[in-house]
């Protein structure tokens, strides 16, 4: 018995010890929610001493002995108590104790909630008169079967658990009164939400489906969406009957919600990819909270509903519930354990989004954009936390750090106080190392370099929200610049240039040298060609360190890429937009410019047939550029000689009225005549050469407009023009495809044009057309590039 006890243990610590790469956790703490200021009425069963949070929830994990359930964490002795049961089992309540945490089991979080749906009636275990967290814990242990995932009725507190998958399982089934609690695993499906039962709707006219493959399994339609390069594949429905993957660019909010009304028999499933915001959040289908609603934003896009709640700097967003049929996005400062449970909203399709807590307590961020925030965020952070973010951007660049929220609790006169909880920002400049803590209320931050650390420190006192914040890097707009070899940019370079910028750069090279400055790119609003004015965006030149000095340049518009060299050690650009026109802007480089030194020497030599001729050389060290330049005028300039030329007319003839002239082959091939100079043949060349180059390439553009012309003339004839049909707009930057109003506004010759739109033959495993309603819509016989597909019989009464 006692060997079956330590097979058994081992299994459990082998099972827990695994836990962490099955579900591609980052921390222990993840599965924990914390309850702040309470403790568990309970003798502990073990008491671990000077560990951490983390450690502690390891250590609950990895429990051999008994089944650790629960833990506290008194926070004034750094003391660990682990628990064999939990309050919610009714065998110990919670009370209130100021220094002391309590720790719950979050196993439910490792599950995808689908409610109202089922995924089988053979399960391989019941257990009864649980709760969601009791039968997620007891499928994360199970030790007989691989758990997959488990339905749950809450009304009964029935847990059936199950070893299937929703593929291995055919599909889920429409059910009332259960919920289908999926595991959360890697691989291409964890990349979308499963809304259960139902398909994208038929509209008239329209391709709902870019792309249709048959006989392939679930994980690899899921990856056939994410690599898909014809089109933006944002969904797809998969037919568990007979292995379709019919996939789509459109999501059910561009089409007013999912068609439930699928036979059973068809089994089909609907998917939608996680946006980038969207994978910040648990999605919960068909739920919502109710009454807890404190902003409303309309005609947004999911993903942009959860940007919006990231940003949100009114309140501490921490979910959002998503109208599909009218794009409503409804953000809550509360999730569904705040208001007691979430409800469910039927065929109505409202969709209910809660934040994941923020788990990193530390990082190092390398990217030009990126985010982060307080351990546990958007709840209160823990104590005794020293977490340090190190953020790092390309060179040349500095960072913008914008706080969305930012609250450490009761601060003192001294932000950098060791008595209370501080945020240090540390930096090396060129000036030396900077380095202050942040004090409330912390909005925006720009750094003097590229790279910034952020070290956040908490004690065992009162704890605070915490904070949130984004990071960008960017070109600088005002900057002192002493390193040699460097480049400017304006704000957002190659990407747009804010409005109202005045931005200032002085470049500072040591006391002897000299600035050179090349501009690369000049994009700017203007007429530009020199004709710049103060009511356009411009940009300035000044040959020292204030607009004082003389200025260099005043260039707009599109002004061609130029040098310029500061006659001292200091050169300043202005930048100057106003709230009109904004462009790319410009890009230059820099750099320093050292004097050099030189040493000359004459040397005189005397010729007896000749004048005394005087040869001077000379011997320079100084930039290569400059050698490259003077080597190339020493090979064009002819050295200065001073010769006697004679000239001999010849005999005067009546045949031949002009006068002959002798050509002096020792004069370096020059022709002596009665005149000083003649024209040069080598120039007349050259003027008829470029003449002839002028008039050929006049020649060619000509020919090529009127063959232009012809191309578009046939081809207008043969392809009418097309007209797009108004699309529902978004009051987001992304485009949407919402459609604005009903097909019954559009003639029938506009929707034949969007239908009907591929001129290229696809692939012969592609078809552009829905199989599962074509038998209802035939394509024309007209459009001889469509390939079509023949349903399968089982397929033709796919109801609507």
């Amino acid at each position: 018995m006692a060997e079956m006890m330590s097979v058994l243990r081992f299994l459990l610590l082998l099972q827990a010890s695994s836990l962490v790469f099955s579900v591609n956790l980052s921390t222990f703490r993840n599965l924990y929610a914390r309850m702040p200021e309470l403790r568990l009425s309970a003798p502990p069963s073990r008491v671990v001493s000077n560990i951490s949070t983390e450690e502690c929830a390891r250590t609950c994990v990895e429990e051999a002995a008994f089944e650790c359930k629960s833990f506290d964490v008194d926070n004034l002795y750094r003391t660990c108590l682990l628990f064999n049961t939990s309050y919610e089992e009714g065998q110990a309540f919670l009370q209130e104790s100021r220094h002391v945490d309590h720790y719950r089991s979050a196993f439910e979080k490792l599950f995808n909630r689908l409610p109202n749906h089922v995924i089988t009636v053979a399960h391989k275990r019941k257990v009864p008169d649980v709760s969601v967290e009791q039968c997620a814990r007891r499928c994360i242990f199970e030790m007989t079967f691989r758990c997959e995932g488990f339905d749950y009725e809450p009304q009964h507190q029935n847990c059936w658990l199950t070893d299937l998958t929703v593929e291995t399982g055919g599909g889920v089934k429409y059910h009332v009164g259960a919920d289908f609690y999926e595991r959360v695993l890697d691989g291409p499906v964890s990349k979308f939400v499963n809304y259960g039962v139902g398909s994208l709707p038929v509209i008239d006219g329209y391709q709902i489906y870019g792309k249709v493959m048959f006989g392939v399994t679930l994980g690899a339609c899921a990856q056939l969406c994410l690599t898909q390069t014809t089109f933006d594949c944002s969904s797809f429905d998969y037919s568990f009957s007979d292995r379709a993957c019919h996939m789509s660019q459109y999501i059910a909010a561009n089409l007013n919600g999912l068609n439930h009304d699928v036979m059973p028999t068809y089994r089909v499933v609907h998917y939608e990819k996680k946006g980038k915001y969207l994978n910040y959040f648990y999605p919960t289908p068909y739920t919502i909270v109710l009454g807890r609603n404190d902003k409303i934003l309309t005609r947004v896009k999911p993903d942009r509903c959860a940007r919006n709640c990231l940003e949100e700097t009114d309140f501490v967003c921490r979910s959002f519930d998503y109208q599909i049929q009218n794009g409503t996005c409804l953000l809550s400062a509360a999730t569904g354990s705040d208001v007691g449970r979430l409800y469910y909203q039927g065929q109505q399709q409202a969709h209910h989004f809660e934040m994941k807590p923020f788990l990193d307590c530390g990082d190092v961020l390398t990217d030009v954009a990126g985010d982060f925030a307080s351990p546990n965020w958007p709840r209160h952070y823990e104590h005794h936390l020293n977490c340090t973010w190190h953020v790092q951007v390309p060179r040349h660049k500095v960072i913008t750090f914008n706080f969305v929220h930012f609250d450490l609790g009761p601060q003192s006169a001294n932000p950098c106080d060791a008595g209370v909880d501080r945020l240090v920002i540390t930096e090396m400049t060129s000036h030396g190392l900077v380095r202050f803590c942040a004090s409330s209320p912390m909005r925006t931050y720009v750094s003097h370099s590229n790279e910034v650390a952020l070290q956040f420190i908490t004690n065992d006192n009162v704890d605070a929200q915490g904070f949130r914040v984004f990071y960008t890097g960017d070109w600088p707009c005002k900057a002192l610049l002493t390193e040699d070899n460097g480049q400017i940019a304006s704000p957002g370079w190659p990407a747009q240039y804010p409005r109202l910028l005045d931005c200032t750069w002085t470049i500072q090279a040591p006391t002897s040298a000299k600035v050179f400055l090349q501009f690369s790119a000049i994009d700017l609003d203007g007429p530009g060609f020199g004709r710049c004015t103060e009511h356009y965006d411009y940009l300035e030149v000044y040959d020292g360190d204030s607009p004082a000095s003389t200025k260099l340049a005043m260039l707009c518009g599109h002004d061609p890429v130029t040098s310029y060299t500061s006659r001292h050690n200091v050169l300043l650009v202005k930048l100057k937009t106003d709230k009109h026109v904004q462009r790319t802007g410009f890009h230059a480089t820099y750099r320093f410019i050292f004097p050099t030194t030189s040493t000359v020497s004459t040397t005189a030599t005397t010729s007896t047939s000749n004048t005394t001729a005087n040869t001077t050389s000379t011997t320079t060290q100084e930039d290569p550029e400059v050698q490259k330049m003077t080597s190339l005028t020493a090979h064009f300039v002819e050295p200065h000689r001073d010769v006697r030329r004679e000239w001999t007319p010849s005999t005067w003839s009546p045949s031949n009225s002009t006068p002959h002239y002798n050509f002096n082959a020792e004069d370096g091939g020059a022709f002596s005549g009665p005149f000083e100079r003649q024209s040069s043949p080598v120039s007349v060349l050259f003027v008829r050469t470029m003449w002839t180059l002028v008039i050929s390439l006049l020649m060619l553009l000509v020919l090529l407009i009127v063959v232009l012309f012809a191309v578009c003339r046939h081809y207008r004839k043969k392809f009418p023009k097309k007209r797009n049909i108004p699309n529902y707009t978004f009051t987001d930057e992304d485009l949407s495809l919402y459609e604005k109003e009903t097909l019954t506004s559009v003639s029938t010759r506009e929707i034949d044009s969007l239908t009907y739109k591929f001129h290229s033959d696809p692939d012969p495993d592609i078809a552009f057309s829905n199989p599962l309603y074509e038998s209802r819509y035939p394509a024309p016989s007209q459009n001889t590039n469509q390939v079509a597909y023949t349903a399968p019989q089982s397929m033709t009464s796919f109801p609507r």
